[in-house]
């Protein structure tokens, strides 16, 4: 069992490459789709180092939730407040855009939904969509439209068939989609699962592999960071 669980995820601009992020620290490694994930390309890393900005909504320089979206640029979130930053993967200077602020000042759309108090973890699905998560309720919006229009809000459960009878049915700690179109990684305490999430198929989604696996076994970049026994 770790001792630490994966707090927030994002994939990185670059091919192959995703940002993890475990209490106060993170680290960038190389998860490319069927292979051992060995390779770290930095870190372990202090958050408050790589993006001072967080210290400016979390005092601890944690964070709950990311997503990246175009070019180099992602949001962060940390319990009801979020920022939009430029993470800069090929320099040690990362830019805060805009933030911090609320949730549901950023994304109207969520005042009504679970998310407005919180987002435990996202990926995205389309350049346009996202796929935010808390608890056993995700939502799926439109981060683009200036209405950040909801066009999906419901249960893990009946949203994510291949995932009932797993860990995940009832809440995800982090997540980030994969540079493999309409795959994403998703992580719940020692369990991970690689999906298809088939965003309107007529085949829904599905787990890639038929089962969820421990971190343990295919992430041995992990084992430091998430302190393995």
């Amino acid at each position: 069992m770790p001792y630490h669980n994966i707090d927030a995820a994002f994939r990185s601009s670059k091919v192959n490459e995703c940002y993890l992020f475990v209490k106060d620290k993170y680290v960038v490694l190389n998860y490319a789709p069927g292979e051992k994930k060995k390779d770290i390309i930095k870190g372990p890393c202090l958050i408050s180092d790589g993006f001072p900005m967080v210290a400016k909504m979390s005092a601890e320089n944690v964070i709950d939730c990311a997503f990246n979206t175009h070019h180099n640029e992602a949001f962060f979130f940390f319990e009801k407040q979020c920022e939009k930053i430029d993470y800069a993967p090929d320099s040690t200077k990362s830019e805060l855009l805009s933030g911090p602020t609320s949730i549901i000042e950023a994304f109207p759309c969520l005042d009504h939904t679970v998310h407005k108090d919180g987002i435990d973890a996202a990926f995205l699905s389309t350049r346009k969509n996202v796929y935010l998560f808390k608890g056993h309720r995700y939502t799926r919006i439109d981060y683009v439209h200036p209405d950040y229009a909801i066009i999906v809000y419901r249960t893990i459960r009946k949203g994510f068939g291949s995932l009932l009878g797993t860990v995940f049915e009832s809440g995800i700690d982090a997540a980030f989609s994969s540079h493999v179109k309409h795959e994403a990684y998703i992580f719940r305490g020692e369990y991970y699962a690689r999906i298809n999430f088939g965003p309107d198929t007529l085949d829904g989604d599905f787990i890639v592999g038929g089962r969820i696996k421990r971190i343990k076994d295919d992430w041995p970049a992990l084992h430091d960071i998430l302190h393995y026994e």
